[in-house]
């Protein structure tokens, strides 16, 4: 899945973290972040700091792969 916005990040993590199983104040925790952000950033009405999105996505085993634009 290409990645164009924080949203797009935000809407990813959420199904990542159902098809897992894995409750939302669980990811939070793990994460270092507060439940209610986690759910922000989810819904994509927040955006994180780069560190918080990677924190999220190291959890989910969710790899982030940047390539330079062709």
């Amino acid at each position: 899945m290409q990645i164009q916005t924080a949203t797009d990040l935000g809407v990813m993590i959420r199904s990542r973290r159902e098809s897992l199983a894995i409750k939302q104040g669980d990811l939070a925790s793990i994460a270092g972040i507060d439940q209610g952000n986690l759910s922000k950033i989810e819904r994509g009405n927040a955006k994180a700091t780069l560190e918080t999105y990677l924190r999220l996505c190291k959890a989910l085993g969710i790899d982030i792969l940047a390539e330079p634009r062709a």
